[in-house]
């Protein structure tokens, strides 16, 4: 190729470059500067200087560059050249989509702030999340200080006022005996509040288990209304059983669903008026069985209906309640319904009109064998001990008194007591006692630990031992079974009670628990 029209094809294409750069340059420094955001974009002006150093570089090869290439180097570069140069044309023929590619390099700067950002709140939201679970502990082991605290002083009000209506001391008079059960329904009233407070809190973190097994519907209600007995009889209402006799049986939790039943059928009598009825009907519908409980009662306005399952809701005003209670009974029932896989219902139609509660339960798979088809009876209380020995380990004053009396006074046996772990351990060592009764939260040495070092001992490994305690969770109850308790009862509790559990725990049965 001669020398001077190689010449002129590399000045050529390093003008069209020039050119195109440098214009490519003013386009995109006029594109940022009318761009609808007023924040300089750092990825465009790094662009436009790329091209402006480009045009400029070429401007400068097209007029002060003399002509000194080497012949045979000298096609390549004009190739060269002109590839840059049609590149750079072809860019800039593209001129309208420049404020778009700004604006998308600002998108991109926007997305990765935004991404940080997202990044830096979810960091946040988890430390949130960790802070949310030391609250709930800490209001869970709050409760738990509470309800001991609250548990222990009933324990000696409820077990006293039963021993004196028993009239373990002495006869008591009519007014007396009405006295005494007016103190036991109160103090009885102020247990189940604290159980509905540590319920509902239970329930909300998803921390309630059942235990579902096949269970005879008609025998737990005529349960029931042993429960709720004295309570109709003060407004003189009836309680009618109607359940059919061969309903099918259901698979639920037999605590739980007494639970359910006393709250409705409590219910039913509180908002009734004197000589009212409160009825409870059960009947199967495929796969379910539905159970209700009618009354003719206050009822529900319909407004209402729909708000009676939320937590502390009560229809009536605050200041103008006539019938008490905490508004958590029905919030119980409704969560404890769900938690078997059944639905629960409330009807009525209107003030002064009735209410009827309704509840499916699933139906048992199967038939079970013929002792669970009979109610359980309870174990007669009766002074069977006949002078055997038993271990009292309860620091609280009233309640080992009265754990004493039951012992000596209605069960027949020998109480031996002491107020701390580290004594009741050697007292256990010293006289091997048939039976002890040991608290949990004990000073020195914790209940938990006096268990579990007796069963290490061969000479106390087989002694029967019931924790008594008022805590009631079911971590604190299986640490007490793991630890080597046979049996846990929970405070505040009933000389009958307290019988009852010393008798099956002494004939070696497996009785878990009261609540």
């Amino acid at each position: 190729m001669p020398a001077p029209f190689s010449e002129l094809l590399f000045r050529l294409a390093n003008l069209v470059l020039a050119a195109s750069a440098l214009g490519i340059a003013a386009l995109i420094v006029r594109a940022i500067h009318h761009r609808a955001s007023q924040r300089v974009e750092p990825l465009g002006v790094v662009f436009a200087l790329v091209f402006l150093g480009v045009g400029m570089r070429a401007a400068v090869r097209v007029w002060a560059t003399p002509w000194t290439l080497p012949e045979g180097a000298a096609a390549t570069l004009i190739a060269v050249d002109w590839l840059a140069a049609g590149a750079t044309f072809t860019f800039l023929l593209l001129r309208r989509r420049y404020a778009v590619f700004i604006e998308t390099a600002g998108l991109v700067r926007e997305y990765e702030t935004e991404y940080a950002q997202k990044e830096r709140e979810a960091q946040a939201l988890a430390q949130v999340n960790e802070e949310l679970r030391r609250l709930d502990q800490l209001k869970s082991e709050f409760l738990a200080m509470v309800s001991h605290e609250l548990r222990t002083p009933l324990t000696a009000i409820i077990g006293y006022s039963r021993l004196l209506t028993r009239q373990v001391h002495g006869p008591l008079t009519s007014k007396q005996l009405e006295h005494q059960e007016a103190i036991f329904r109160g103090a009885q009233r102020l247990s189940d509040l604290i159980n509905d407070l540590l319920d509902v809190s239970r329930l909300e973190a998803g921390r309630v288990e059942l235990n579902p097994r096949p269970t005879h519907v008609r025998h737990v209600v005529d349960q029931v209304i042993t429960v709720v007995t004295v309570a109709a009889q003060a407004k003189q209402i009836r309680i009618e059983n109607a359940v059919p006799s061969d309903l099918p049986l259901v698979q639920a939790d037999p605590s739980r669903l007494q639970q359910i039943l006393v709250n409705l059928v409590g219910n039913g009598v509180k908002f009734s008026s004197s000589a009212g009825l409160v009825r409870v009907t059960a009947g199967r519908q495929r796969e379910q069985v539905w159970v209700a409980v009618e009354d003719r009662g206050v009822g529900i306005p319909k407004d209402e209906l729909a708000r009676i399952w939320d937590p502390f809701y009560q229809v009536e005003a605050p200041m103008q309640r006539r019938h008490g209670g905490s508004g958590l009974g029905l919030a119980i029932v409704r969560r404890l319904v769900e938690l078997h896989g059944g639905v629960v219902r409330a009807e009525s139609e209107g003030e002064n009109r009735g209410s009827r509660f309704s509840f499916t339960l699933p139906a048992a798979p199967e038939t079970p064998s013929t002792e669970l088809l009979s109610p359980l009876e309870a174990a007669p209380v009766e002074p069977f001990l006949n002078g055997r020995e038993v271990l009292i380990v309860e620091d609280e004053e009233q309640t080992r008194d009265l754990m004493r009396v039951v012992v000596e006074d209605v069960l027949g046996g020998v109480a031996r007591v002491c107020d701390d772990g580290e004594q009741g351990i050697r007292e256990a060592m010293d006289r091997v006692p048939s039976l002890i009764l040991l608290d949990l939260m004990l000073p020195r040495v914790s209940g938990w630990e006096v268990a579990r070092r007796l069963r290490q001992v061969p000479r106390t490994a087989s002694v029967r031992i019931i924790a008594v305690s008022a805590l009631s969770r079911s971590q604190e109850r299986e640490a007490a079974l793991h630890a080597g308790c046979d049996a846990y009862l929970t405070k505040p509790f009933t000389p009958d009670e307290l019988a009852r559990i010393v008798a099956t725990t002494l004939q070696g049965q497996d009785v878990g628990s009261n609540r």
